[in-house]
Formats: structure tokens, C-alpha cells, sequence
């Protein structure tokens, strides 16, 4: 069964519709023209897709490209480097954060960290547990130019400047991004140890079986070479003609549910996954919400949602659980499917066979958005977001100070700031998510540091609010993702309610104005803030609601107290 993904469907009355949108590209040929790569299953215009589509083969180019990346995995570790930090956001942070968490390090490989955020406190506990002398650094960004990652990189450029003279410093990095970059160019001059040049045809979204994926999880030892030979049999699965027959099409069928179901208001995609898949849905997450929530329209993923009884869902919910190995589908969606939810189960044979899943899922985010009418692969609003920072930024450099909104209601560590009429910050949510539209959604926006404990305590701040709304509720943390659902989050039809929260910093990490330069005018605080602000503000002149909360506290202690409040 490996390399194989099966699909098992429980559609009730969406089943028809579900049938007639694959006759109808079955009809127009919709598989072979996206095999062609024919921009015209998307668009009119060729703009930012025929130059996207380099994904649909990257399996195969891949596997003659693996003796480079053993050779480099060779020298580090006889460099001696037991440590890599992959400094990246989104599409180049998200799947092999993935991979990392499947599959264990080898013994005698590197320990691999992630790090996805400009909250310095985070950085500031990454940087507290590495050996600088034994650390390698990944440098991961398509454009070359993300800013949250060159800052990281600057910042630990200078830290192992500390450590090592000038002339040894690149070897603790390597660079992974497009040709012709302003990273491959910085990296050159800086003598990195090693740059890997990606097909610059693959988006960043569509990038997991590409040298972004593959390297990181190289350098732990993972069987890389038996993952890209999965996502090759997904893409040869992926190339037929129809989904039906013995030799059916993943991709097809389920960008076929996810696409009409979407159309026919059932555009909540509740996402459970195999812990033997570990995070696979927020890698999911970022493919479909980035790829759909535009114009207007969009699918919105509902990752890590805790499983609830169909008395707390709407009617515009799908229902999709993956799973790897024999036993235990489903996992508990039996009642939904008796409620009457359309219901996916996508099983595959092994962990590896999340190969398979990257290839599945990126085809039918493709098929999803030919039947939304949506180019898959661009982020139109994307940028506002970045504009309104840069602006706070550039007035933090001249004044040195950023907008503070008034906190007008506080209590046990947690405040709310902006205007609000409620007492309490418990109260300011109940009316916020009270007033939540019909098929509406809460997206929970947390510029707070990532840890266990706080993953945990905004677990239990979704699901309450879940259950007393019969909302769809989201969870992400800032600004990773801005890089994912921040597309949709303005793309889509103003569906979303949102609430930020934000958090003291106990500790602030100055950001380098340029690597090997002792002088900073912006620290990771202030540009954590300036994209907390920014987000507020894109929201907001988009029509979108917003509720600032701010920790002054301990993060989780906090928010577990808001639920018990809100219980």
C-alpha cells in the first residue's frame, strides 16, 4: 500500500454535486491541461502561473539532485556541527518542521530547530541552547529577501562572529533560495558554506519535495530518497485522467470534494491528522488558505481543532481526517458522518508516504481552485499587511517609539487594548464572538512565544469559543502566519473575526542594520510589534473585525484563566 494514497468518501447529499464537478473536468480535460501546464484551467492571463508550475515534476528532478545533498551532509558532520537552526517563514519553515517531528534524528546526524518567529523571547531561548561552535545555520527564503528571515540571519551571523574569526563564520551557513536572489548574492560574498538554488518555478507553498523540504530534513538523517519516490508515484496517480477505475486520481477527487464543497458553502475544511503525521495539517493549512482565500472566495483549514459532537458545528463544515498504517480511521468521526457532515478519509501506508500527501494535496489545492475560479498560485494580500509595517517600522526608526493603543478594560494579567465598552476582557470576547456572522469564522492570531504549554492553553481558548459560538476557530501564531492564512484571512468575503494577542517581552534581541555590523536600529520586539499593529491595520481598512488582547503575564496562565471565565 505505500506510495499509494487511498480515499474513502461519505459525501450524503453533497455527493451529487461532488459527481457532477468531476464529469465536468473530465470533460474539459482539466488533468492533461494541468499537466501541460495550460494557465487557462485558472486564468486568462499567463501571469504567476506558467512560471509556478514547477512543483508538478520536482519528484523527479529531485532524485538525481540527492548525491549533492548526501555530499553536504557528509561535510557537516565531519565539520564536526551536531546543531541546525533553519531560519525561514511559511513555505520554507512549514514542511520541514513537518518532517522534523515524523521522522526522529538518526544518531551521528544534526539536531534540527525551527525557527518561525520574530518574538525574542523565542529567539533568545533558541539561541540559549546552541553550542555556536557545532551550529549550522539554514538560510531558507525563495525571494531571498523575507525580512523576519535576514533578520534572524543577521542576528546570528554577528552572535557567531563572537565565537569563530571572520574568515570561518560562513561555514556555519548554508542558503536555500531562487537564482539570482539578494541571499545568493549576500551568501556568495559572505563565503557560506554551501547554496542550493531551487527550481524557481515552485512557489513557496508548493516547495516541500524541493531542496526547501529535503535539505533540512537530510541533515537529520531522514530517508529522504523513499519520500521523493512516494511523491513521484503520488504525481504518476495524480496524472490520470479520471478518479474513478482501478487506478484512481487522489488529486483529482479531493480537490473535486474541497472545491464544490466549498461552492456550496461548505467552506470550512476541519482537518484531523494521525499523530504518525505529527503536524502535517498546518503545512495543509497554509497550502489551501493561501492558495484559495482570494477574490472573494476561499477554503478556510481548521487545523488542531479538538474533535467535538455534531451539535457544536454549522452546516459549513467538511470534515477531512488522514491517517497512516491499518486501524484506528476515522478517529472518532463516525457520529459526524451519521450527522450527515461530508466526510474524506485519505489513508496511506506509512509516515513516509508523506511524500505522497505533499504531492496529493498540493494537485487538489490546484483542482479546488480551478472550480473557485482562483489562480492558486499568487497572494494579492499578502502585501498589505507588510506595507503597514514597514511604515511603523520606518516611524520607529525616527522616533523610536510605536503606536500604543489604550488598554480600556484589564483583569488577571490580561488586557484589552482599544476602544471597548466591556468591563472585563472576558466580557469584551463574549460580545466580540457573539456578534460573529452567520458562517463566519474566529481566527485566534497569537504574537506570543511558541511553546507546549501555550499550544496547549490556546487549545482550550478554541475549542470554549467553538463550542459557544458553533464557529469554525483558527489558531496561529505571528507572524508565521502571515506567510499562510493571512491571505485568506483579507482575500476572502470578509467572513473572518479576529482576535490578536500580543505579550510582554521579557527580554528584547537587537536586529543587526547589516551582518558583521555592531549597529541596530530595530530590535525583534519592535518588529514583532510593527507586524502585530500592521496585521490590525490591514484587517481593519479591509472591513474586518478586531479584538487586541495583551498578556501581562505568563501567556498560557493567563489565557486558562480567560477560559475559565468564559466557561
Amino acid at each position: 500500500m505505500t506510495g499509494e494514497t487511498a480515499l474513502e468518501l461519505f459525501l450524503g447529499t453533497l455527493a451529487s454535486e461532488v459527481k457532477a464537478s468531476v464529469e465536468a473536468m473530465t470533460r474539459d480535460r482539466i488533468v492533461e491541461r494541468i499537466w501541460r501546464k495550460d494557465h487557462t484551467v485558472w486564468k486568462p492571463e499567463p501571469e504567476e502561473i506558467t512560471n509556478r508550475l514547477g512543483w508538478l515534476h520536482v519528484a523527479e528532478a529531485m532524485i538525481p539532485r540527492l548525491p549533492e545533498v548526501d555530499s553536504f551532509v557528509e561535510e557537516v558532520r565531519s565539520a564536526g556541527l551536531t546543531q541546525a537552526v533553519l531560519l525561514g517563514m511559511g513555505g520554507s519553515s512549514l514542511a520541514p518542521e513537518v518532517l522534523a517531528r515524523i521522522f526522529p534524528r538518526r544518531p551521528g546526524f544534526l539536531d534540527l530547530t525551527v525557527l518561525d518567529t520574530t518574538h525574542p523571547d523565542a529567539i533568545a531561548r533558541v539561541r540559549d541552547r546552541l553550542d555556536l561552535k557545532r551550529s549550522l545555520f539554514i538560510v531558507a527564503t525563495k525571494s531571498g529577501g523575507t525580512v523576519e528571515t535576514i533578520s534572524l540571519f543577521k542576528y546570528f551571523y554577528n552572535l557567531m562572529l563572537d565565537v569563530r574569526p571572520p574568515h570561518q563564520v560562513g561555514g556555519h551557513f548554508c542558503a536555500i533560495t531562487d537564482p539570482g536572489s539578494g541571499l545568493e548574492e549576500r551568501a556568495r560574498s559572505l563565503a557560506f558554506r554551501k547554496i542550493f538554488l531551487n527550481d524557481p518555478e515552485i512557489g513557496g507553498r508548493y516547495s516541500a519535495l524541493s531542496y526547501f523540504g529535503l535539505v533540512p530534513a537530510a541533515l537529520m538523517g531522514t530517508d529522504i530518497r523513499t519520500i521523493l519516490e512516494r511523491g513521484r508515484r503520488a504525481a504518476q496517480a495524480c496524472g490520470v485522467a479520471s478518479p474513478g477505475g482501478a487506478e484512481p486520481n487522489p488529486g483529482l477527487l479531493l480537490g473535486s470534494v474541497l472545491g464544490t464543497a466549498a461552492r456550496a458553502g461548505r467552506d470550512k475544511m476541519t482537518l484531523m491528522v494521525d499523530p504518525l503525521l505529527a503536524n502535517l495539517a498546518d503545512w495543509v493549512e497554509q497550502l489551501v488558505a493561501e492558495s484559495t482565500g482570494k477574490e472573494g472566495r476561499g477554503i478556510l483549514p481548521v487545523a488542531g481543532e479538538p474533535l467535538g459532537p455534531p451539535d457544536v458545528y454549522g452546516d459549513d463544515r467538511v470534515f477531512v481526517w488522514v491517517g497512516a498504517g491499518k486501524g484506528g480511521s476515522w478517529q472518532g468521526l463516525e457520529a459526524l458522518r451519521e450527522a450527515g457532515f461530508p466526510c474524506v478519509g485519505i489513508t496511506v501506508g506509512d509516515p513516509h508516504d508523506v511524500g505522497a500527501l505533499f504531492f496529493v494535496w498540493e494537485f487538489a489545492t490546484a483542482v479546488a481552485a480551478h472550480l473557485l475560479g482562483v489562480n492558486p498560485f499568487d497572494q494579492p494580500n499578502v502585501e498589505s499587511a507588510k506595507i503597514q509595517a514597514k511604515k511603523m517600522l520606518g516611524a520607529y526608526r525616527e522616533s523610536g517609539t510605536l503606536p500604543r493603543l489604550p488598554a480600556t478594560a484589564e483583569q488577571e494579567g490580561l488586557q484589552v487594548l482599544g476602544h471597548s465598552p466591556a468591563a472585563t476582557p472576558a466580557d469584551a470576547l463574549r460580545r466580540f464572538v457573539d456578534h460573529v456572522s452567520q458562517g463566519g469564522y474566529v481566527a485566534i492570531q497569537a504574537y506570543v512565544p511558541p511553546d507546549q504549554e501555550t499550544d496547549r492553553s490556546l487549545g482550550r481558548l478554541q475549542k470554549t469559543l467553538r463550542n459557544r459560538t458553533r464557529k469554525a476557530v483558527t489558531v496561529g501564531y505571528g507572524p508565521r502566519f502571515l506567510h499562510s492564512t493571512g491571505q485568506l484571512h483579507k482575500g476572502d468575503a470578509g467572513k473572518g473575526s479576529f482576535i490578536q494577542i500580543s505579550s510582554d517581552i521579557s527580554r528584547d534581541v537587537p536586529i543587526p542594520d547589516a551582518p558583521g555590523e555592531p549597529a541596530s536600529s530595530v530590535t525583534f520586539g519592535a518588529l514583532i510589534a510593527a507586524q502585530a499593529h500592521g496585521d490590525r491595520e490591514a484587517l481593519l481598512q479591509a472591513g474586518r473585525p478586531v479584538l487586541r488582547l495583551h498578556v501581562t503575564r505568563k501567556v498560557a496562565e493567563a489565557l486558562d484563566r480567560l477560559c475559565e471565565h468564559l466557561d
